[in-house]
């Protein structure tokens, strides 16, 4: 019985501490400037062929021309990212809330977030 509990005890120890030792992952991620451009570049080449919900709508396809020197970040807040993506094929700019967990949040033709 005495061997019982010591390896009842041992085993309660590792799995407390394996618990205390990976506590920490539901702290939230905090993009870079850099990474909200790439999500920003990323959800536009998927807004070319699908309605996500966005103020802009589907994007006809001289989007598809925008590269990643085409994006800027124009604004960062506590929370979130402005990142604007200029069309030079119709001179037209859209802009992106993105949260710095890297969560798109809105689209807009305006920078009125």
């Amino acid at each position: 019985m005495k061997k019982l509990l010591t390896v009842l005890t041992i085993c309660s120890g590792l799995i407390c501490g394996n618990v205390a030792a990976h506590g920490d992952h539901n702290r939230p991620t905090i993009v870079s400037e850099q990474a909200a451009i790439s999500i920003a570049n990323k959800s536009l080449a998927q807004m070319t062929f699908k309605e996500f919900g966005f103020e802009v709508g589907k994007l006809d396809d001289s989007w598809k021309s925008v590269t990643s020197t085409n994006f800027t970040v124009v604004s960062v807040q506590d929370s979130f990212y402005i990142v604007s993506a200029n069309n030079t094929e119709n001179d037209s700019t859209i802009y992106f809330q993105i949260n710095k967990n890297g969560q798109v949040l809105e689209v807009s033709h305006k920078n009125e977030f």
